[in-house]
């Protein structure tokens, strides 16, 4: 007489499917990692700090932050910043929320990539700045003399 074993049928879908899950996983982890090792300074070659004399200065908005970080210009000079990253960003005057050292800085225009917003600075003064939509990591400062 013939014995009947109880094996189960492995379920070779769900298995594979498990397997796919846990690659990508992985793999996203893996990337995320290594995204995040990315420089988040600005370059060495670039001056934190840059003097302007003509009436019209420019701010570059990076993945890493504002270049130059500390912008040095005249009354009546005219700034412009540009957004160059994939990232949305909105340049704001400090403080942060209520944005109001400096009102008109900023005053909403979030920048898509290739967007620019500009500001002309009549006052003396130091003006620090922010990115409103990532506050901690995107800081700048404009001195008007």
């Amino acid at each position: 007489m013939e014995e009947k074993t109880s094996e189960k049928p492995t379920n070779w879908p769900a298995f594979g499917l498990i397997i796919t899950f846990i690659f990508i996983g992985v793999v996203l982890v893996g990337y995320l990692f290594l995204n995040s090792k990315s420089s988040e300074k600005p370059p060495s070659s670039q001056p934190t700090t840059k003097v302007v004399t003509g009436s019209q200065a420019e701010v570059t908005v990076t993945k890493g932050g504002f270049l130059p970080a500390t912008i040095r210009v005249k009354k009546g000079t005219i700034v412009t910043w540009t957004n160059t990253d994939e990232a949305a960003h909105q340049v704001a005057s400090d403080p942060h929320p209520t944005h109001d050292k400096l009102k008109g800085l900023g005053d909403g225009e979030v920048l898509a990539k290739g967007e620019s917003f500009s500001f002309t600075f009549e006052k003396s003064g130091s003006y620090s700045y922010h990115d409103h939509l990532n506050p901690l990591k995107f800081n700048g400062k404009v001195v008007v003399e």
